[in-house]
């Protein structure tokens, strides 16, 4: 057995340079995992992380060599047959085996490479096949190379995300004839699970529909919570989903939902009070009381929407995004912001290399027909790199004239004077005002925990350096920590430290860094394709 140091070097740092192979398998075999001390423990899971991507790249290798040696000797219909037989597989998981592999070896061998080198696990690499299969070869070399080498350091939601953006940027046509046909097979499917309860889920919906249709259900939730009732924001949330859906919350106003609900459980008392209970982010813009919408029927829910001012101007089709859910078309992106007429509508100016360099409202919109259905709240973020803000100051388009020009004036407002120090202005108060919870969330973009894609709206702001503990209300001491990560910090033991403003380093228990930053709020422009 192989204990916790060898040859005066520290198990830690002897397997965070050994490649996947057949040599780390050995020595991982041999490994008295008892010996290892704690600061070497996470390098053995990375180790082991490294040669499991190994093991399921040769895995993989070998179910696609079975399948072209099948199909030669008998059908290619009936191919996957025999590692279904071999493997004791039903015949729609051996099919996906098989299409798995042979997209993965025979359509993308720089991905599977990698995966035998260690460096993109089976998810990782599942992403790559269903974004990537049956696209041209030019598109795919263009997200390879372009993706692949920043994968291991991307979650699979992040990694989603990055290659449906690439993909929608590069080839907007294309992406826009994939939407239109999953839009026209959506559809809707409950079922049983193992524990008897039911599913019920939807698939090929209209992402700012579908945004807007969850909002309204959190919201309903948290201002039952708040109206006293007893039960998990998760329970509720699943209760009114299916109260809207069974028809027993039809016509029923706002306010007569949380009637509804409450009449269902008796008030808590405040030493009862759940824990889970989510803050409201009054601060925000958003949130409105429970009384400003109590006969409110058949309103839109309002949504967060990030696009670039030109895009959502007709100028380009470049991907939107909805924080929390991921890249949307161009076209989606001008719908749903069209929506967010009476939401807030920020205005982020940014440098070369997409960060912010300054932020504002605006109070101005597009001089557009008004859409049919007006959302209520709502926010609107329009990025626009500084130089392509200047070249649109001088020939704006007619309908977004107003909008820009007042941008614009502002942008230069704010370069004539220290945005950010005012801001900083009051450091002693207990709570940021909005413009600074603005600022930092526009900053930010998300949680700042490694990983986490919760959108920094629906985040609480936390001092990095705890206000009991002499920590300033400042943009150099504030960040967007979710509901989970927040609790991380304070009761999980994990450090947090802010080195410079909007960078951060998360020290688990263990005494791993881990460091992360807010994702650029614009792209560079896309090269032609």
């Amino acid at each position: 057995m192989i204990d916790g140091m060898q040859g005066g070097v520290s198990v830690g740092s002897w397997l965070a340079g050994m490649s996947a192979g057949p040599v780390l398998g050995a020595v991982l075999s041999a490994l008295d995992m008892d010996a290892v001390p704690d600061d070497s423990v996470v390098d053995v899971l990375q180790a082991c992380g490294r040669q499991r991507a190994h093991v399921e790249g040769l895995y993989a290798a070998a179910v696609a060599t079975v399948v072209q040696r099948a199909a030669v000797v008998g059908s290619e219909q009936y191919a996957s047959d025999e590692v279904r037989a071999a493997l004791v597989l039903s015949r729609n998981r051996a099919r996906t085996e098989c299409d798995f592999a042979q997209i993965l070896c025979l359509e993308l061998p720089a991905v599977h490479a990698a995966m035998l080198a260690g460096l993109v696990d089976r998810d990782r690499a599942m992403v790559f096949t269903h974004h990537l299969a049956g696209l041209p070869e030019d598109l795919t070399a263009t997200v390879i190379a372009r993706i692949l080498p920043i994968a291991p350091g991307l979650t699979t939601g992040q990694l989603r995300a990055r290659i449906l953006k690439l993909i929608i940027t590069v080839e907007p046509d294309r992406a826009e004839d994939q939407y239109e046909q999953a839009l026209a097979d959506r559809m809707v499917v409950g079922y049983l699970d193992s524990a008897g309860t039911a599913t019920v889920t939807a698939t090929g919906l209209p992402p700012d529909e579908a945004a807007a249709a969850t909002e309204r259900i959190a919201k309903l939730a948290l201002d039952a919570k708040r109206a006293g009732h007893r039960g998990r924001i998760d329970q509720l949330r699943a209760d009114i989903f299916l109260r809207l859906l069974d028809g027993r919350f039809h016509h029923l106003t706002h306010a007569q939902m949380i009637a509804a609900l409450l009449a269902e459980t008796s008030p808590p008392s405040p030493a009862t009070q759940p824990a889970d209970t989510e803050p409201a982010d009054a601060e925000c813009g958003v949130e409105e009381s429970a009384e400003a919408v109590a006969e409110v029927v058949g309103r839109v829910s309002g949504i967060e929407v990030r696009a670039r001012l030109d895009t959502l101007a007709g100028l380009n089709n470049l991907p939107g995004e909805l924080p929390g859910w991921g890249p949307i078309l161009g076209s989606v992106a001008r719908r749903a912001a069209g929506r967010q007429h009476r939401g807030q509508w920020r205005w982020v100016v940014t440098d070369t290399d997409g960060y912010l360099i300054a932020e504002g409202i605006t109070r101005r919109r597009p001089a557009t027909s008004p859409p049919s259905h007006r959302a209520e709240g709502g926010i609107v973020e329009l990025a626009i790199p500084a130089p392509a803000l200047a070249t649109l100051t001088k020939d704006p388009p007619r309908a977004w004239a107003k909008v820009i020009t007042d941008i614009a004036t502002q942008y230069q407002r704010a370069r004539e004077r220290d945005p950010v120090g005012r801001l900083d202005a009051q450091p002693g108060r207990r709570h940021p005002a909005n413009a600074l919870r603005r600022y930092t969330q526009i900053r930010d973009r998300t949680c700042t925990a490694p990983g986490c894609r919760r959108s920094a709206i629906h985040s609480e702001l936390d001092h990095t350096h705890d206000i009991q503990h002499g920590g300033p209300t400042t943009s150099t001491n504030l960040a967007p920590a979710c509901t989970h990560d927040h609790g991380l910090k304070h009761r999980g033991g994990w450090k947090v430290t802010q080195p410079r403003p909007g960078y951060f380093r998360w020290k688990s228990p263990l005494g791993r860094i881990y460091p992360t930053r807010g994702e650029p709020i614009t792209d560079p422009d896309p090269p032609p394709f």
